[in-house]
């Protein structure tokens, strides 16, 4: 297959240079455009007031061998967008493929995740959406880019619905320790992310710093990703881009709304 793979934690992270070794060693024709720098947190944001660079990035000495890639001034989205609009027009993917991200993405976390973010550009497009995160911060190994690269192949793309993002998370345990693969819902349960600490700078200027970003993935919810990952299995979460809620915009409608906004 031709796949393209991007993440937020920029071009020279450790886990996308493995991805990209994987992908290699099992065959597929890829590219890599990424974040110049790191975009954790930046979700769907989008460079609209400025001018996005871009370089060509080689490097020699990567676990598994050489990595070329595209770095990008912008955001994981725009990596994505401006790789299948204007990089690489001669390159259509038949997958795109965003992370493998250092930690999880899971539960309320696919709102503000670069990972996921980059993920639905592609699925706005049509393309086979497949956005990956390593429950560990410390990084994945190769064994578990493998697993990547073997569910890539192993999912029946022509067969699946578009415009969806296929969300895929390994958990915090050596690849052959993964107890196995459940596909099920991301948790709704949501916990606010209101962990902040007062600080005053150097200068006498106050500021906040996010004591725990995380705090909300420790919390349970039966059968939900973030359970699963706790038990140690990995978890495939099909997500829906299409927010319409359908079944509220009927009920508003029935109740005559712009009657008793006028009356």
């Amino acid at each position: 297959m031709r796949i393209l793979i991007s993440n937020d934690d920029g071009i020279y992270s450790h886990n996308l240079h493995l991805l990209y070794t994987a992908l290699l060693r099992a065959g597929h024709d890829v590219r890599a455009v990424a974040p110049a720098e790191q975009h954790s947190g930046a979700g769907c944001c989008l460079t609209v007031h400025g001018p996005i660079l871009t370089r060509r990035v080689r490097l020699d000495e990567t676990e598994g061998g050489p990595f070329e890639g595209i770095a990008v001034s912008g955001t994981p989205a725009d990596c994505v967008i401006l790789a299948l609009r204007g990089l690489m027009p001669e390159f259509n993917p038949d997958l795109v493929i965003s992370g493998i991200n250092f930690g999880p993405n899971a539960g309320q976390d696919v709102f503000f995740s670069g990972t996921v973010g980059a993920a639905i550009q592609a699925a706005m497009y049509g393309l086979p959406s497949l956005a990956v995160s390593h429950c560990s911060h410390a990084g994945a190994t190769q064994a578990h880019a493998d697993l990547v690269a073997r569910m890539a192949t192993a999912l029946d793309w022509n067969n699946l619905p578009r415009h969806r993002v296929y969300n895929f998370n390994l958990p915090d345990c050596p690849a052959d320790q993964i107890r196995g693969l459940k596909v099920c819902r991301h948790s709704t349960d949501w916990a606010c992310l209101d962990s902040y600490e007062r600080r005053i700078s150097p200068r006498g200027r106050e500021y906040y710093w996010m004591i725990d970003p995380f705090q909300h993935f420790h919390l349970e919810d039966e059968g939900s990703d973030k359970s699963w990952l706790h038990q140690g299995f990995a978890t495939l979460t099909p997500l829906n881009i299409d927010l319409n809620d359908r079944e509220t915009a009927k009920k508003l409608n029935e109740n005559s709304l712009w009657d008793q906004i006028l009356s």
